[in-house]
């Protein structure tokens, strides 16, 4: 796509509403499709509870009457999210791009890919590792407790979309903070200098984050996102280093300019 010459404020409005109508179109493709495979759906969320060693036959009750309904709304919500972000965000980045200047453009990719695969890499995370850990954590707490685990499939549904989600959320940490630092707005010096209340927001952030209030939960979130913020500061540090090559050639150029 090539760079276009500036739009009038009532035609960005325009865009703005078919990019919302188009994603809101996608999302709701996503959900009908992710609502006609409830079962499979199902069987992965299932998937962890399982994997710390519950029988959900024996674990899961429903009690509501059309609690069986809204489970299977919400499920196809979550599926409809993730099967038709990569849409969204190709809708997002039609928006944006013709106000990018080339050298942008270049970025743009980039950006948007590493953003999802954010996301979908906070989501594995959740549901491979932290889930069967938490879930595990407080079955076995129940039976020190000596009480019988006896959770509804609606809570338990909930708590499982709610981590994956804040998980997936979380994860696009780096991809702020690159971004931040690509218009200017942060340095190295900066996110150094403010590292120790980083990880304290951080491990507030992740307080609020997670559904549950279980230290486990807090460390398996906290640990990776300080471990992403360093990572992003290397990032950041990168391009600030190669702003810097790029301004001094810049200026090579024009003295070899005024004395030749």
């Amino acid at each position: 796509m090539k760079y276009h010459e500036e739009k009038p404020f009532l035609e960005h409005l325009e865009d703005l509403r078919w990019v919302i109508i188009k994603s809101l179109m996608a999302l709701t493709a996503g959900a009908v499709v992710c609502f006609v495979e409830t079962k499979p759906l199902m069987a992965i969320l299932l998937r962890p509870l399982k994997a710390a060693g519950e029988d959900p036959q024996k674990v899961l009750r429903v009690l509501g009457v059309v609690d069986p309904l809204s489970i299977q709304l919400q499920i196809s919500l979550l599926g409809g999210l993730v099967l038709s972000l990569p849409f969204i965000l190709y809708f997002i980045a039609e928006f944006i791009i013709p106000g990018l200047t080339p050298s942008e453009l270049k970025l743009l990719f980039p950006i948007f890919s590493a953003g999802t695969l954010l996301f979908v890499g906070g989501i594995l995370f959740s549901y491979f590792i932290l889930l069967p850990q938490t879930l595990r954590f407080f079955s076995t707490y129940n039976q020190w407790m000596g009480i019988q685990t006896d959770w509804t499939l609606q809570n338990y549904a909930n708590f499982v979309v709610q981590m994956l989600v804040s998980f997936g959320l979380a994860f696009e940490l780096p991809l702020i903070i690159v971004l931040l630092g690509l218009l200017g707005i942060l340095n190295t010096s900066t996110l150094i200098h403010y590292r120790r209340h980083a990880i304290v927001a951080i491990v507030i952030a992740a307080a609020c984050i997670t559904p549950s209030s279980d230290p486990l939960s807090l460390l398996f979130l906290s640990f990776p996102m300080y471990l992403l913020y360093e990572a992003s500061l290397l990032v950041v540090k990168s391009i600030e280093s190669k702003r810097g090559i790029s301004q001094n050639r810049t200026i090579e150029n024009r003295k070899e300019e005024l004395f030749s």
